[in-house]
C-alpha cells in the first residue's frame, strides 16, 4: 500500500500506528514529507475564514463530539521519542517541541501547554509523529513512553493520535501498545525506485541516463545494490558517484560511510569552512588584551580544532550512551585540552559551537547539535569505541567474552542495534592486523559452532556489507539453507549466501533448490522464489518460480495467493500479479479466507486498484453464503482503511442473529473502537452479555471487551455471570477474574 497510509484510517482503531524500518529506511523522512504536505494542504485550505476561526476558538473551550460522518482530518506536529519521554506531561512537550522547532523561523514568543490541550478544530485530532523511539536508550524508559502512548491512544474522545517511527525493537516491547495499534513496515526502494533516485540526482550531470547505467554497474561491482535499496544509502551513494564519476564507488558499508564523510570534508573546504574556523579562534582570543592569555587561548583553541573529527567520534559515543547533555556542555567535560583560565565558560562553548556547526554532520536544533542521522551517530560512535589497540581489544572482549572454549557454542548476540555492531565488527576486523585475525577466529567459531539466534546475527550482518570471514560464514549459512527450525529460515539462509562474495551463485542454487522441492517448507519455498526474482541474472528464474506456485493447483491455496502477490511486486510483472489476485478474489468456489486475502493484497498493492479491493471487502463483508470470521475480518480490514462503509456492515454483522455469538461479540468490539461508534458498540456489547441464547462463553467475552472500554455497565453484568448458577464453573471464575482486575485497576 502506499506509505501515506499510515497516516490515514479511523481514530477509533486504536489510535497508535507504528512505522517500521531498519536503519536509513527512510522513516524520519516520510514523517517530515507528511508534516510539509499536510501544511501544504491546511495553507491552501480556508483555515482563515470566520467559520474556521470560530471553530477553532469553541474546540478549545469545550470537548468537541466526533461526527462519524465527517471526514477524516488530522494536524501533525513532530517530536522526538527522547524529547517526549523526558517531559511527563504531553501538550507541554508537544509546546515545547514546536516552539523549539519554530524559534528560528519568526515565533516571537512560546506557544502555550493549553494550544495542545484540546483538539485544533472539531472532528479533528492532533496527529502526533513520535520520531526516533529506537534512540530512546533505556528500556525501562521506553516501555514507559509505549505506556503513556497506549493510554493516551485509548482514553475515549482523545484529541491525540499517534505515528510511532522506529527501528525494530527486542521481541514483545511494541505489544504494550496493544492489540488494536497497526504496525507498518516501510518498504525498501525498488531496483526502478533506485534507478528513478539516481536520474533526479544526476540530473546537472551530461548524460544523465549513462550515469544510470555506470552508477547501476558500480553498484553490482561492489555488491552495494541491495543496500542502496534503503534511501539514506541511495543517497550517500549518488551523492559520492556525482562527486567523481570515476571514482569507484567504496567496498562495504563502513567503506560508503567513511567516503561520505570524507566527501563532506572535501566539500566543506568549498565552502571556507576553514575560514570559518579561523574566525572564530580569532574571535576567541580577540577577547584578551594580555599576551600571555591571547596565546594560551590561540593555542588551546588550536588544539580543539585539530582533534575536532575524533571529538565529533566523542560526541556521538557519550549520545549513544544516552547523554542527552548539551555537546558543547559534552566536549567540554571530556575536553584533552583544559579551557583556559582567563576564558569564560559561556565564551568556550561559543567556541566549540561555531566549530561544530559547519562541519556538515550535525544539525543545530534548539541550541543544541543533533547528527543528521542515527547512522552517522553510529558509525562516528563505532570509531570511537575502536578508536586504538586498547579500545579495539575492550570492544573484541566485549563481544566475544567466552572465544577460545567450548562455551562459544552458548554465544549470543550482544544486545546491541544491528547497524552499531556491524560498524564495531567492521573496526575490529578492516584494520587487518592480529586483533582482526583474534576477530576472524572468534567469528568462525561462533559460525561453526554457534545455534539458530547466529543465523540472525548473520543474515543481519551480511545484508549491512559487515567484513565477516567470508568462508566460514558462507559454510554455517550453507548449513542453515540445508537445515533450520526458523520459520523461513533456510530462504535466508540461502539468500544471505546469494550476497557474500564469491557465493552468489552458491546461494542461488540453494534458493532454486528450495523454491522447487514440493517437500519444502511452503513459506521456505516462496521466501525463496521471491528471493531469486530480484537477484541479479536469477530474475526470469524467479518470476517463473512464483508464476509456477501462483498458478499449480496443487499448491495450498494461500501459498498462491501470497505468490501472486510477490509476483505484482516485481518490476515489470504488476499487471500478471495483479490479474491472478483478481482472479482469486472474484472466484466463488475459493474458500473465503483466501479470496479476502486475495482482496487485502490488491487494496495493499496502488491507489489505481485501491477501491476495487475495497468494493470487494464490503462484498464479503456483506455476503451470508461466506463464513463469518471472513465477513468480520473483512469489516475490520475496511474500518483499518478509514472506509465509511465500515460500521455500517458491523452494525449489522454485530446484530445477525445467524452468526456465531463469538463473530457478533467481536464485530461489536470493533465497532466500538470506531470513532463516533463507541456509544453503539456498547451497547451491542452489553445486550450480548445478557442474551441467554449465546454461549457462556461469549457472554463473558463481551463483557471483558466492554470493561475495557470502561463502560459503567461492565461491574454489573460481570458481577451478574459470576453469580449465575446456570453457567459452567470455569466461565463464572473467568468473569470472577476481570472483576478482580477491573477493581484492581480502580484501586
Amino acid at each position: 500500500m502506499p506509505a501515506e497510509a499510515v497516516f490515514t484510517g479511523e481514530e477509533g482503531e486504536g489510535g497508535v500506528r507504528v512505522l517500521l524500518a531498519g536503519a536509513g529506511g527512510g522513516k524520519s523522512t516520510l514523517l517530515r514529507r507528511h508534516l510539509a504536505d499536510s501544511a501544504d494542504r491546511w495553507l491552501s485550505s480556508e483555515l482563515d475564514s470566520p467559520a474556521r476561526q470560530s471553530a477553532r476558538q469553541s474546540s478549545a473551550r469545550r470537548p468537541v463530539t466526533p461526527d462519524p460522518l465527517a471526514p477524516p482530518a488530522t494536524v501533525p506536529v513532530l517530536i522526538r521519542a527522547v524529547d517526549l519521554a523526558g517531559t511527563p506531561l504531553l501538550a507541554q512537550a508537544l509546546a515545547n517541541a514546536i516552539t523549539e522547532a519554530l524559534g528560528p523561523f519568526g515565533l516571537r514568543e512560546p506557544l502555550a501547554e493549553a494550544f495542545f490541550r484540546d483538539r485544533p478544530f472539531p472532528h479533528t485530532s492532533w496527529l502526533v509523529l513520535v520520531d526516533g523511539l529506537d534512540e530512546v536508550p533505556d528500556h525501562g524508559t521506553r516501555i514507559a513512553l509505549l505506556d503513556r502512548l497506549a493510554r493516551e491512544a485509548d482514553q475515549e474522545l482523545s484529541p491525540y493520535r499517534f505515528v510511532v517511527a522506529t527501528r525494530p525493537l527486542p521481541y514483545g516491547e511494541l505489544d504494550r501498545l496493544g492489540p488494536d495499534a497497526g504496525r507498518f513496515s516501510l518498504q525498501p526502494f525498488s531496483a526502478a525506485d533506485v534507478r528513478t533516485y539516481a536520474r533526479g540526482c544526476f540530473g546537472d550531470l551530461p548524460d544523465p541516463d549513462r550515469h544510470v547505467k555506470v552508477f547501476r554497474a558500480e553498484l553490482k561491482r561492489s555488491r552495494l545494490g541491495a543496500l542502496a535499496r534503503t534511501p539514506l544509502m541511495a543517497s550517500m551513494l549518488c551523492q559520492l558517484y556525482a562527486a567523481d564519476p570515476t571514482r569507484p564507488l567504496p567496498e562495504g558499508r563502513t567503506g560508503a560511510y567513511q567516503s561520505f564523510v570524507e566527501l563532506l570534508y572535501e566539500q566543506n573546504s568549498h565552502k571556507g569552512v576553514a575560514n570559518t574556523h579561523d574566525a572564530a579562534i580569532s574571535l576567541l582570543k580577540g577577547r584578551h588584551q594580555i599576551a600571555s592569555d591571547i596565546a594560551a587561548a590561540e593555542q588551546a583553541a588550536q588544539a580543539v580544532r585539530d582533534h575536532l573529527r575524533k571529538l565529533i567520534d566523542l560526541l556521538a559515543d557519550q549520545r549513544l550512551k544516552g547523554n542527552t547533555a548539551p555537546a558543547v556542555e559534552t566536549l567540554d567535560a571530556h575536553l584533552h585540552v583544559q579551557r583556559p583560565a582567563k576564558v569564560k565558560e559561556a565564551r568556550w562553548h561559543a567556541f566549540l559551537g561555531d566549530l561544530l556547526r559547519p562541519t556538515g554532520l550535525l544539525a543545530e536544533r534548539a541550541g543544541d547539535f543533533d547528527f543528521l542521522h542515527r547512522s552517522l551517530l553510529e558509525y562516528h560512535a563505532a570509531r570511537y569505541a575502536t578508536r586504538d589497540e586498547a579500545a579495539r581489544a575492550r570492544v573484541l572482549e566485549v563481544l566475544f567474552p567466552h572465544r577460545g572454549t567450548t562455551a562459544a557454542r552458548y554465544w549470543q548476540p550482544p544486545r546491541l542495534e544491528p547497524s552499531y555492531l556491524g560498524f564495531l565488527l567492521d573496526g575490529l576486523l578492516v584494520p587487518g592486523d592480529s586483533l582482526a585475525d583474534a576477530t576472524a577466529q572468534a567469528l568462525d567459531e561462533i559460525a561453526v559452532l554457534g545455534g539458530d539466534t547466529t543465523l540472525s546475527f548473520l543474515t543481519a550482518q551480511v545484508a549491512l556489507r559487515t567484513c565477516l570471514p567470508a568462508h566460514a560464514t558462507a559454510l554455517k549459512l550453507a548449513r542453515f539453507a540445508e537445515r533450520s527450525p526458523m520459520i523461513d529460515g533456510r530462504a535466508r539462509a540461502a539468500a544471505a549466501l546469494a550476497e557474500l562474495d564469491g557465493h552468489q551463485e552458491e546461494g542461488a542454487r540453494l534458493l532454486s533448490y528450495l523454491a522447487a522441492r514440493t517437500d519444502t517448507n511452503l513459506i521456505d519455498g516462496l521466501a525463496a522464489a521471491r528471493r531469486l526474482a530480484s537477484l541479479d541474472g536469477h530474475e526470469e528464474e524467479g518470476i517463473t518460480l512464483l508464476t509456477s506456485l501462483a498458478t499449480d493447483p496443487a499448491v495450498l491455496l494461500p501459498t498462491r495467493v501470497n505468490a501472486a502477490a510477490a509476483l505484482a511486486a516485481v518490476d515489470g510483472h504488476e499487471k500478471e500479479g495483479l490479474r491472478l489476485l483478481t482472479a482469486f478474489a472474484t472466484d466463488p468456489a475459493l474458500d473465503g479466507r483466501a479470496r479476502l486475502h486475495a482482496a487485502e493484497h490488491l487494496v495493499r498493492m496502488d491507489a489505481h486498484h485501491l477501491e476495487d479491493g475495497l468494493q470487494l471487502l464490503a462484498a464479503f463483508a456483506a455476503d451470508a453464503a461466506l463464513g463469518g470470521h471472513v465477513r468480520i475480518d473483512a469489516a475490520r480490514f475496511l474500518a483499518e482503511r478509514g472506509d465509511e462503509r465500515a460500521a455500517g456492515l458491523l452494525v449489522r454483522l454485530a446484530s445477525d442473529t445467524s452468526m456465531s455469538g463469538h463473530d457478533r461479540t467481536l464485530g461489536a468490539a470493533i465497532l466500538a473502537r470506531l470513532d463516533g461508534y463507541r456509544q453503539e458498540g456498547a451497547a451491542l456489547l452489553a445486550r450480548h452479555v445478557e442474551d441467554t441464547s449465546l454461549h457462556e462463553d461469549d457472554r463473558v467475552a463481551a463483557a471483558q471487551n466492554l470493561a475495557t472500554l470502561d463502560d459503567d455497565r461492565a461491574a454489573d453484568l460481570l458481577t451478574g455471570l459470576a453469580a449465575d448458577t446456570s453457567l459452567g464453573a470455569d466461565s463464572r471464575a473467568w468473569a470472577t477474574r476481570i472483576l478482580t482486575e477491573i477493581g484492581g485497576a480502580e484501586g
